[in-house]
């Protein structure tokens, strides 16, 4: 009984202390570990996270070895805590079980609340609370200071228009972030799924009051996202009704979709003004 509670003892003690050597493994995953963790204490991030384009901390992550979901690469860095989202491989998750190391599985966020929760639960894993609470609560505090309720009858029609015509519906964060914002999104109400494509004569004759799109390139370009500068598109919106969204302040919950929501409360305010 001695020797138990001992061990016991050590154990809790060591499931206390916060991990000294943290790889993280997915882009949203990333972003925040960049931000909540110790100095030195992460010590690797997945390869995607150094891509401008995706990424809004990318300067940060181009400082640090960039990972691949391999079990190799990963143990080199003699992680003790590895972070992944519930999409991981299940393997993975079992091979670095059995290497002795921990591994934090996060479910998806898909909105804004979403994101602060994640905060939350990121820092707690790496023994960070405090730092995530702060984060945490001037997310929240920024949140509620945008000018962005508005009722729905009156709120502004958007579209989103990505790479190969997509468009982005309900149960996404951008779907989230547009209804904060005081929009409808076009995709919702038309019933298409969370990630569809929407035709560029669909586009045109539904008259959005907003076309969002994805102006910048990244650096695993392909030629379908021409199609979002089409000039028809252009021709029919004109620039004053067209919004550049990068895809690194809201493909990810977290802080930077602060600065999503105030580019498009700041263009809806736009166009309620000269409505």
């Amino acid at each position: 009984m001695i020797l138990l509670a001992a061990l016991a003892s050590v154990s809790g003690g060591a499931a206390a202390a916060p991990p000294a050597r943290v790889v993280s493994l997915n882009l949203c995953l990333d972003q925040l570990a960049l931000v909540l963790a110790a100095p030195g204490q992460l010590v690797g991030v997945g390869d995607v996270s150094q891509d401008a384009h995706l990424s809004a901390r990318w300067r940060e992550a181009r400082r640090l070895p960039a990972v691949r979901m391999r079990i190799e690469e990963i143990l080199a860095l003699e992680p003790d805590l590895v972070l992944l989202d519930s999409y991981a491989p299940p393997h993975m998750a079992a091979l670095l079980g059995r290497a002795g190391v921990r591994v934090e599985l996060f479910p998806e966020a898909v909105t804004f609340d979403g994101g602060v929760a994640r905060v939350r639960a990121i820092a707690a894993a790496l023994g960070r609370s405090a730092a995530g609470t702060a984060l945490a609560d001037d997310m929240q505090r920024r949140l509620a200071a945008l000018d962005a309720d508005r009722q729905a009858a009156t709120r502004p029609l958007a579209a989103v228009w990505q790479a190969n015509g997509f468009t982005v519906s309900s149960g996404t964060l951008p779907d989230d972030l547009l209804r904060r914002a005081g929009f409808r999104n076009l995709a919702a109400e038309r019933g298409l799924s969370p990630f569809a494509p929407l035709p560029l004569e669909v586009l045109v004759r539904a008259a959005p009051d907003l076309l969002i799109l994805d102006g910048a390139t990244s650096e695993r370009p392909s030629l379908a996202e021409a199609l979002m500068t089409h000039r028809a598109a252009r021709r029919a919106f004109g620039d004053t009704r067209t919004l550049v969204m990068p895809h690194s302040l809201w493909l990810c919950a977290g802080p930077p979709n602060l600065e999503a929501l105030d580019r498009l409360v700041a263009m809806r305010n736009t166009i309620e003004r000269r409505q």
